[in-house]
Protein backbone atom coordinates (compact mmCIF):
# COMPACT_ATOMS: atom_id res chain seq x y z
CA UNK A 1 0.00 0.00 0.00
CA UNK A 2 2.73 2.49 0.86
CA UNK A 3 4.79 1.06 -1.77
CA UNK A 4 1.43 2.25 -4.30
CA UNK A 5 1.31 5.62 -2.30
CA UNK A 6 5.26 6.28 -2.53
CA UNK A 7 4.57 5.70 -6.78
CA UNK A 8 1.70 7.64 -7.05
CA UNK A 9 2.99 10.41 -5.29
CA UNK A 10 4.31 12.90 -7.51
CA UNK A 11 1.88 11.90 -10.48
CA UNK A 12 -0.44 13.80 -7.84
CA UNK A 13 1.93 16.91 -7.11
CA UNK A 14 2.39 17.50 -10.50
CA UNK A 15 -1.60 17.59 -11.25
CA UNK A 16 -2.10 19.79 -8.42
CA UNK A 17 0.92 22.41 -10.02
CA UNK A 18 -1.20 22.05 -13.45
CA UNK A 19 -4.33 22.54 -11.71
CA UNK A 20 -2.91 26.16 -9.69
CA UNK A 21 -1.08 27.39 -12.63
CA UNK A 22 -4.24 27.79 -15.95
CA UNK A 23 -2.07 30.44 -17.49
CA UNK A 24 -0.34 28.71 -20.09
CA UNK A 25 -3.55 27.10 -21.55
CA UNK A 26 -5.04 30.88 -21.80
CA UNK A 27 -1.85 32.47 -23.49
CA UNK A 28 -2.20 29.55 -25.99
CA UNK A 29 -5.56 30.00 -26.65
CA UNK A 30 -5.01 33.79 -26.80
CA UNK A 31 -2.60 33.54 -29.50
CA UNK A 32 -3.77 30.69 -31.53
CA UNK A 33 -3.04 32.25 -34.82
CA UNK A 34 0.76 33.06 -33.88
CA UNK A 35 3.29 30.40 -34.92
CA UNK A 36 5.03 29.23 -32.20
CA UNK A 37 8.42 31.10 -33.39
CA UNK A 38 7.34 34.14 -32.60
CA UNK A 39 4.68 33.42 -30.10
CA UNK A 40 7.76 33.33 -27.23
CA UNK A 41 8.77 36.83 -28.10
CA UNK A 42 5.40 38.22 -27.55
CA UNK A 43 4.51 40.36 -24.74
CA UNK A 44 1.28 41.78 -25.70
CA UNK A 45 -1.49 40.51 -28.24
CA UNK A 46 -0.78 43.63 -29.97
CA UNK A 47 2.82 43.46 -30.43
CA UNK A 48 1.92 40.03 -31.63
CA UNK A 49 -0.07 41.72 -34.79
CA UNK A 50 2.73 43.65 -35.09
CA UNK A 51 4.91 41.21 -36.01
CA UNK A 52 2.83 39.26 -38.10
CA UNK A 53 2.15 42.17 -40.20
CA UNK A 54 5.45 42.44 -41.05
CA UNK A 55 6.00 39.05 -41.78
CA UNK A 56 2.96 39.31 -43.86
CA UNK A 57 5.00 42.30 -45.81
CA UNK A 58 8.21 39.99 -46.10
CA UNK A 59 6.53 37.02 -47.25
CA UNK A 60 4.98 39.00 -50.04
CA UNK A 61 8.25 40.95 -50.68
CA UNK A 62 7.13 44.65 -49.59
CA UNK A 63 10.00 44.41 -47.08
CA UNK A 64 13.11 42.81 -48.08
CA UNK A 65 15.47 40.21 -46.00
CA UNK A 66 17.32 43.31 -45.58
CA UNK A 67 14.94 46.01 -43.94
CA UNK A 68 15.36 46.04 -40.50
CA UNK A 69 11.80 46.85 -38.17
CA UNK A 70 11.81 48.60 -34.70
CA UNK A 71 9.15 49.21 -32.92
CA UNK A 72 7.86 50.49 -29.25
CA UNK A 73 4.29 51.17 -27.97
CA UNK A 74 3.97 52.27 -24.65
CA UNK A 75 0.51 53.36 -23.21
CA UNK A 76 1.63 56.53 -20.98
CA UNK A 77 -1.51 56.60 -18.72
CA UNK A 78 -1.02 52.81 -17.83
CA UNK A 79 2.49 53.19 -17.65
CA UNK A 80 2.85 49.86 -19.69
CA UNK A 81 4.61 48.41 -22.78
CA UNK A 82 2.56 47.01 -25.04
CA UNK A 83 5.27 46.51 -28.40
CA UNK A 84 9.16 46.23 -27.80
CA UNK A 85 10.07 45.11 -31.10
CA UNK A 86 14.01 45.51 -31.64
CA UNK A 87 14.00 48.64 -29.66
CA UNK A 88 18.02 48.72 -28.62
CA UNK A 89 18.71 48.41 -32.57
CA UNK A 90 20.59 51.20 -33.65
CA UNK A 91 19.62 52.70 -36.73
CA UNK A 92 20.14 55.56 -38.41
CA UNK A 93 18.48 58.69 -37.42
CA UNK A 94 18.08 60.81 -40.47
CA UNK A 95 15.69 63.67 -39.54
CA UNK A 96 14.68 61.73 -35.99
CA UNK A 97 18.09 63.42 -34.91
CA UNK A 98 16.58 66.99 -34.81
CA UNK A 99 14.54 65.88 -31.55
CA UNK A 100 18.21 65.45 -29.97
CA UNK A 101 19.52 68.80 -31.39
CA UNK A 102 16.66 70.68 -30.42
CA UNK A 103 17.27 69.27 -27.00
CA UNK A 104 20.91 69.80 -26.34
CA UNK A 105 19.65 73.74 -27.64
CA UNK A 106 17.54 73.74 -24.66
CA UNK A 107 20.06 72.55 -22.53
CA UNK A 108 22.18 75.07 -23.27
CA UNK A 109 19.81 77.96 -22.89
CA UNK A 110 18.72 76.20 -19.54
CA UNK A 111 22.16 76.56 -18.62
CA UNK A 112 22.59 80.80 -19.76
CA UNK A 113 24.94 79.37 -22.37
CA UNK A 114 22.25 80.34 -25.61
CA UNK A 115 19.93 82.95 -25.13
CA UNK A 116 16.30 82.01 -27.00
CA UNK A 117 15.85 84.50 -29.43
CA UNK A 118 13.53 85.49 -32.20
CA UNK A 119 16.17 84.14 -34.91
CA UNK A 120 16.49 80.83 -32.90
CA UNK A 121 12.90 80.51 -32.60
CA UNK A 122 12.55 80.70 -36.58
CA UNK A 123 15.61 77.89 -36.92
CA UNK A 124 13.36 75.86 -34.53
CA UNK A 125 10.14 75.60 -36.15
CA UNK A 126 11.50 75.44 -38.93
CA UNK A 127 13.86 72.74 -38.29
CA UNK A 128 10.69 70.61 -36.65
CA UNK A 129 7.79 71.57 -38.92
CA UNK A 130 9.32 71.49 -42.08
CA UNK A 131 12.18 69.46 -41.32
CA UNK A 132 15.18 72.22 -42.49
CA UNK A 133 18.58 70.52 -42.89
CA UNK A 134 20.01 74.60 -43.08
CA UNK A 135 18.22 75.69 -39.80
CA UNK A 136 19.33 71.88 -38.36
CA UNK A 137 22.95 72.68 -39.35
CA UNK A 138 22.48 76.31 -37.75
CA UNK A 139 21.91 75.38 -34.54
CA UNK A 140 24.44 72.12 -34.61
CA UNK A 141 26.94 74.95 -35.52
CA UNK A 142 25.82 77.21 -32.99
CA UNK A 143 26.15 74.97 -30.34
CA UNK A 144 29.91 74.30 -31.40
CA UNK A 145 30.03 71.49 -34.35
CA UNK A 146 28.68 68.23 -34.26
CA UNK A 147 31.05 66.63 -31.67
CA UNK A 148 29.73 69.33 -29.40
CA UNK A 149 26.43 68.24 -29.46
CA UNK A 150 27.09 64.84 -29.19
CA UNK A 151 29.01 65.54 -25.92
CA UNK A 152 26.05 67.49 -24.59
CA UNK A 153 23.81 64.22 -24.73
CA UNK A 154 26.01 62.07 -23.80
CA UNK A 155 27.46 63.83 -20.80
CA UNK A 156 23.68 65.34 -19.62
CA UNK A 157 21.12 62.62 -21.03
CA UNK A 158 22.99 59.38 -20.63
CA UNK A 159 20.07 57.34 -20.82
CA UNK A 160 20.15 57.98 -24.87
CA UNK A 161 22.66 55.11 -25.35
CA UNK A 162 22.06 54.88 -28.88
CA UNK A 163 21.88 58.29 -30.34
CA UNK A 164 24.93 59.86 -31.49
CA UNK A 165 25.58 63.04 -33.84
CA UNK A 166 29.16 62.99 -35.46
CA UNK A 167 27.87 65.04 -38.76
CA UNK A 168 26.40 68.16 -40.22
CA UNK A 169 23.33 66.99 -42.78
CA UNK A 170 24.98 66.87 -46.08
CA UNK A 171 24.03 68.68 -49.17
CA UNK A 172 20.61 67.10 -50.54
CA UNK A 173 19.89 65.44 -46.97
CA UNK A 174 21.83 62.31 -47.87
CA UNK A 175 22.86 61.73 -43.92
CA UNK A 176 23.69 58.20 -43.01
CA UNK A 177 26.01 58.52 -40.05
CA UNK A 178 23.81 60.45 -37.51
CA UNK A 179 22.17 57.40 -35.17
CA UNK A 180 19.51 56.70 -32.63
CA UNK A 181 16.81 53.71 -32.16
CA UNK A 182 13.42 53.23 -31.31
CA UNK A 183 14.24 53.04 -27.32
CA UNK A 184 15.90 56.39 -27.42
CA UNK A 185 13.29 57.97 -29.02
CA UNK A 186 10.24 56.63 -27.38
CA UNK A 187 12.65 57.83 -24.05
CA UNK A 188 12.73 61.19 -25.33
CA UNK A 189 9.16 61.45 -25.78
CA UNK A 190 8.56 59.83 -22.54
CA UNK A 191 10.85 62.33 -20.33
CA UNK A 192 9.14 65.45 -22.41
CA UNK A 193 5.55 64.38 -22.17
CA UNK A 194 6.40 63.99 -17.57
CA UNK A 195 8.62 67.38 -17.97
CA UNK A 196 11.46 65.77 -17.63
CA UNK A 197 13.72 67.59 -20.46
CA UNK A 198 14.49 71.14 -20.28
CA UNK A 199 12.04 73.64 -21.73
CA UNK A 200 9.58 70.60 -22.28
CA UNK A 201 6.40 72.60 -22.85
CA UNK A 202 8.41 74.82 -25.43
CA UNK A 203 9.44 71.53 -27.63
CA UNK A 204 6.01 70.00 -27.08
CA UNK A 205 4.84 73.47 -29.00
CA UNK A 206 7.01 72.40 -32.10
CA UNK A 207 6.23 69.01 -32.05
CA UNK A 208 2.80 69.48 -31.93
CA UNK A 209 2.70 71.94 -35.26
CA UNK A 210 1.30 70.28 -38.35
CA UNK A 211 3.79 68.36 -40.14
CA UNK A 212 4.04 65.54 -42.59
CA UNK A 213 4.04 62.44 -40.28
CA UNK A 214 3.74 59.11 -41.24
CA UNK A 215 1.74 57.93 -37.75
CA UNK A 216 -1.84 60.01 -37.87
CA UNK A 217 -2.29 61.68 -41.45
CA UNK A 218 -4.24 58.81 -44.05
CA UNK A 219 -5.05 56.76 -40.98
CA UNK A 220 -8.56 56.27 -39.65
CA UNK A 221 -7.55 57.70 -36.10
CA UNK A 222 -9.89 60.37 -35.21
CA UNK A 223 -8.96 63.80 -36.04
CA UNK A 224 -9.55 65.22 -32.85
CA UNK A 225 -6.69 62.91 -31.75
CA UNK A 226 -3.50 65.28 -30.74
CA UNK A 227 -0.30 64.34 -31.84
CA UNK A 228 3.05 65.54 -30.94
CA UNK A 229 6.00 63.85 -33.57
CA UNK A 230 9.17 64.10 -35.80
CA UNK A 231 9.31 61.81 -38.98
CA UNK A 232 12.74 60.99 -40.01
CA UNK A 233 13.45 59.91 -43.66
CA UNK A 234 16.11 58.94 -46.05
CA UNK A 235 16.73 56.46 -48.89
CA UNK A 236 17.51 53.86 -46.02
CA UNK A 237 15.47 54.86 -43.36
CA UNK A 238 11.45 55.80 -42.56
CA UNK A 239 10.67 56.30 -39.49
CA UNK A 240 8.19 58.34 -36.97
CA UNK A 241 8.11 58.63 -33.57
CA UNK A 242 5.69 60.92 -31.30
CA UNK A 243 2.79 60.82 -29.19
CA UNK A 244 -0.70 60.37 -29.93
CA UNK A 245 -3.26 61.68 -27.10
CA UNK A 246 -6.53 60.07 -27.75
CA UNK A 247 -9.71 60.55 -25.67
CA UNK A 248 -11.66 57.91 -23.81
CA UNK A 249 -15.40 57.63 -23.58
CA UNK A 250 -15.48 59.71 -20.73
CA UNK A 251 -13.52 62.47 -22.26
CA UNK A 252 -10.51 61.79 -20.32
CA UNK A 253 -7.21 62.37 -22.44
CA UNK A 254 -5.03 59.20 -22.41
CA UNK A 255 -1.30 59.79 -24.32
CA UNK A 256 0.83 57.09 -25.83
CA UNK A 257 3.95 56.80 -27.68
CA UNK A 258 4.58 55.08 -30.64
CA UNK A 259 7.05 54.78 -32.58
CA UNK A 260 8.85 53.00 -35.53
CA UNK A 261 11.48 52.78 -37.45
CA UNK A 262 12.18 50.53 -40.96
CA UNK A 263 16.06 50.69 -42.04
CA UNK A 264 17.92 49.15 -45.37
CA UNK A 265 21.58 50.42 -44.84
CA UNK A 266 21.85 48.61 -48.51
CA UNK A 267 20.08 51.23 -49.62
CA UNK A 268 22.70 54.00 -48.99
CA UNK A 269 24.46 52.56 -52.11
CA UNK A 270 23.35 53.45 -55.13
CA UNK A 271 23.34 50.50 -57.44
CA UNK A 272 20.66 48.98 -54.74
CA UNK A 273 18.12 51.61 -55.22
CA UNK A 274 15.98 49.67 -58.21
CA UNK A 275 13.04 51.69 -56.82
CA UNK A 276 12.35 55.45 -57.10
CA UNK A 277 12.66 56.85 -53.69
CA UNK A 278 9.29 57.94 -53.72
CA UNK A 279 7.70 54.21 -54.24
CA UNK A 280 10.22 52.95 -51.25
CA UNK A 281 9.33 55.40 -49.37
CA UNK A 282 5.82 55.29 -50.00
CA UNK A 283 5.53 51.67 -49.31
CA UNK A 284 7.43 51.90 -45.56
CA UNK A 285 4.73 55.08 -44.58
CA UNK A 286 1.85 52.63 -45.58
CA UNK A 287 2.93 50.04 -43.12
CA UNK A 288 3.41 52.75 -40.56
CA UNK A 289 -0.19 54.07 -40.85
CA UNK A 290 -1.44 50.63 -40.71
CA UNK A 291 0.44 49.68 -37.44
CA UNK A 292 -0.42 52.92 -35.76
CA UNK A 293 -4.01 52.18 -36.51
CA UNK A 294 -3.37 49.34 -35.02
CA UNK A 295 -1.85 50.59 -31.93
CA UNK A 296 -4.63 53.18 -31.69
CA UNK A 297 -7.47 51.17 -31.37
CA UNK A 298 -6.08 48.62 -29.42
CA UNK A 299 -5.41 51.20 -26.95
CA UNK A 300 -8.80 52.65 -27.19
CA UNK A 301 -10.95 49.47 -27.38
CA UNK A 302 -8.69 47.05 -24.92
CA UNK A 303 -7.39 50.18 -22.57
CA UNK A 304 -10.25 51.95 -22.08
CA UNK A 305 -13.35 50.51 -23.26
CA UNK A 306 -14.13 52.03 -26.26
CA UNK A 307 -15.69 51.45 -29.88
CA UNK A 308 -13.97 52.24 -32.51
CA UNK A 309 -15.91 54.49 -35.35
CA UNK A 310 -13.79 54.96 -38.56
CA UNK A 311 -13.68 58.42 -39.97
Amino acid sequence: MFRYIRTLYPFLICCSVALLFPIGSAVAGEYWSVPSKIRGTIDSPLEATFELYIKNKRNRRVLSTTDRTSFVVYDISKNKKLVSINEDRQMMAASLIKNFVMLAYFHEVKHGRQAHTNTNRGHLRAMIQVSSNLSTNYFIRLLGGPARVDRILRSNYPYFKQTRIVEYIPAGGRTYRNMTSARDISTFFLRLWHGRLPYSQKMKWYFKLKNGDYIFKKTYIPSWVAVYNKTGTVYGLVGDGGILVLRDPQGKSRPYVFVGLMEDRTKTTYRNRWQSFANWRNQRTFILRRLSERAYKYIYENHYGGRLVRR
